[in-house]
């Protein structure tokens, strides 16, 4: 079978998805590669209020510097943000899940719809994230190689692994069905 040119070629519209993904992901770690903890609120302050609401607070606002846990002697600060948890769930759903649509206003909604999960996901994770680690610093270090701070990152790194594997199998299950009931 013959195949021309034309039918290899990519659509330029096609390519529109991915490009804008990718740039709206670049530019979210641009902003956050110099983002200080006033500009992270719209992230922290849910976060450290769903720690509150798993009973790992209360906590304080330290203006312009961090959440604190005076009971817990645990500070939320810009690091703890999640952004870059952000930035792979939005970019593994935008990219992993994105439908062959041609219409503009169909992938922007898609887009929205996949900045949404990303967002209250990395809530949730980073919540979760925060509130073991909290309960893991109040049990100490266990004595050995295995520091308090390599626990911490062992710790969160299962929590965004599970998260991230979660959102997009909940994501595929739900386009699957999408598909399905268009056919």
């Amino acid at each position: 079978m013959r195949t021309t040119w034309s039918r290899l070629r990519p659509r330029l519209g096609d390519l529109a998805l991915p490009a804008a993904a990718l740039a709206l992901a670049f530019a979210l770690k641009l902003f956050h590669s110099r983002a200080g903890f006033d500009e992270l609120r719209w992230v922290l302050d849910p976060t450290v209020r769903l720690v509150e609401w798993f009973g790992a607070g209360p906590f304080e606002l330290e203006p312009h510097r961090a959440w604190l846990s005076r009971t817990h002697f645990f500070e939320v600060v810009p690091a703890c943000a999640g952004v870059n948890f952000l930035i792979a769930a939005f970019v593994s759903l935008a990219l992993g899940l994105a439908p062959p649509w041609r219409g503009w206003a169909a992938q922007v909604a898609f887009l929205g719809a996949c900045a949404l999960a990303a967002y209250a996901t990395t809530l949730l994770a980073n919540a979760t994230r925060i509130a073991l680690a909290m309960r893991l610093h109040e049990l100490g270090a266990p004595p050995g190689p295995v520091t308090a701070d390599r626990l911490h990152a062992v710790a969160g790194i299962v929590v965004y692994a599970v998260a991230l594997s979660l959102l997009v199998a909940a994501a595929s299950h739900v386009a699957d069905g999408r598909h399905a009931a268009r056919r």
